[in-house]
């Protein structure tokens, strides 16, 4: 099938899968880029530039016209209903697509800001891989999104991320699963190479169903906001002294 699906095809067969998705995503982002760079400078912080996404996201038109047959909910709960029928909230996500129906699979997408430091890499793995693995997001679905944004070169970051997934401390607390040579990284990603970096897959042993999860780490580019800072003029050159008139000079 090379034409593009009908309206009616997608009411009965809905259309995004996972790298569908992921491409609206970065296509969203590049336009929120372009229109309003100050707005999502990287400056502002993670629920900011989040919120901002997920309204571009979400807008039906916009929708529309990338045939994406689907809800996307920003800071939405995950509820989870203890032994004695206690209902608690357990973690927040940022950015929920919902396909079709309720009850059909969602996708969750984690966002978490990196500076190029090994701190915000420790929270793009401690406090955003580890809400996967944990069962916090995504309970009984195999497929997860981490994005991370970041205002510098998005390829020596890609490289220093899974570097640090891959340092043996890090992968025995994150549950990571080899792939069949053996890395826990596969970079690029099999999964969704044209959007995602590169993917993992971890354990879920504490949770029921107990099956492994496959993460797609994506990068998106965000402008500093050094960039956007007018450069100042230059300072004018310092005038010599003028020479008081019948003074000789030494």
């Amino acid at each position: 099938m090379t034409a593009a699906p009908s309206d009616a095809w997608l009411s009965v067969f809905p259309a995004p899968r996972i790298p569908d998705v992921l491409n609206y995503l970065g296509t969203t982002w590049d336009w929120l880029r372009a229109s309003y760079a100050d707005a999502v400078a990287f400056q502002h912080d993670e629920p900011t530039l989040t919120d901002n996404l997920c309204e571009a996201l979400a807008d039906r038109d916009r929708r529309l016209a990338h045939r994406m047959d689907c809800d996307f909910q920003a800071e939405t709960w995950e509820l989870r209903r203890a032994a004695d029928g206690t209902t608690s909230r357990l973690a927040r996500a940022d950015i929920r697509v919902i396909l079709g129906a309720p009850g059909t699979p969602h996708l969750v997408i984690e966002f978490k800001k990196l500076d190029g430091t090994t701190g915000a890499r420790w929270q793009y793995c401690f406090d955003g891989v580890s809400r996967f693995v944990e069962g916090k997001y995504a309970v009984g679905h195999v497929f997860g999104v981490m994005c991370g944004i970041h205002p510098g070169p998005l390829a020596d970051e890609v490289a220093a991320l899974a570097d640090y997934i891959r340092q043996p401390e890090h992968a025995a607390k994150l549950l990571c699963v080899a792939n069949g040579a053996g890395d826990v990284v596969t970079l690029p990603s099999s999964a969704a190479p044209a959007h995602a970096r590169f993917d993992t897959v971890h354990n879920r042993p504490t949770l029921t169903p107990a099956g492994p999860i496959s993460l797609l780490h994506m990068l998106i580019p965000c402008i500093s906001s050094l960039t956007l800072i007018a450069p100042a003029s230059r300072p004018r050159k310092a005038r010599e002294p003028r020479k008081r008139a019948g003074k000789a000079t030494r």
